[in-house]
């Protein structure tokens, strides 16, 4: 019995070194705070003067707790008013997000920036979208309402650095 209560002392004693020693090694480990996300998708007309076409591009941000800053870079078929090919689109985007119980992200971005199809002009875009963390990378699923009377559904590949 004295035995057991030496066991049981020690144990009792070097418990708070062996939690202080795990806090230092979570405390040590940086968070990842870099975003580059590769993004792909279709952009659909919500009227007959603008027609459908494909969307591609890139997304650079920095992520602090629970808000991501970052610049998005589009390329986009058929933009309203274009004489055809691919015009760019240029956007800075605040997106805040919302961890979900199913261990994923929802998120809300509001993006504001210029787009060029005869010319450059003011563009704005409100998405709401999804990612499924797998380690550093991240799965992104997005629909965003765009001006010029469209909607972008678009999947991406991220990874946090």
């Amino acid at each position: 019995m004295r035995r057991l209560s030496l066991v049981l002392l020690a144990c009792a004693l070097s418990a708070p070194a062996v939690r202080a020693q795990e806090d230092q090694e979570l405390s040590a480990e940086e968070p990842r705070r870099l975003l580059l996300t590769a993004w792909g998708g279709e952009a659909f007309g919500t009227t007959a003067a603008r027609s459908s076409g494909a969307s591609l591009g890139g997304e650079f941000g920095w992520a602090f707790d629970a808000l991501d800053v970052s610049v998005a870079g589009y390329g986009q078929q058929n933009l309203s008013g274009s004489t055809g090919g691919w015009s760019p689109i240029l956007l800075l985007r605040l997106t805040e997000r919302f961890e979900t119980r199913r261990g994923f992200d929802a998120a809300l971005s509001l993006g504001i920036g210029g787009a060029r199809s005869s010319h450059w002009e003011a563009y704005f875009q409100v998405a709401l979208g999804v990612r499924v963390p797998l380690g550093p990378l991240f799965l992104a699923g997005e629909l965003a309402f765009e001006q010029n009377d469209a909607f972008r559904a678009a999947a991406g590949l991220g990874v946090r650095l």
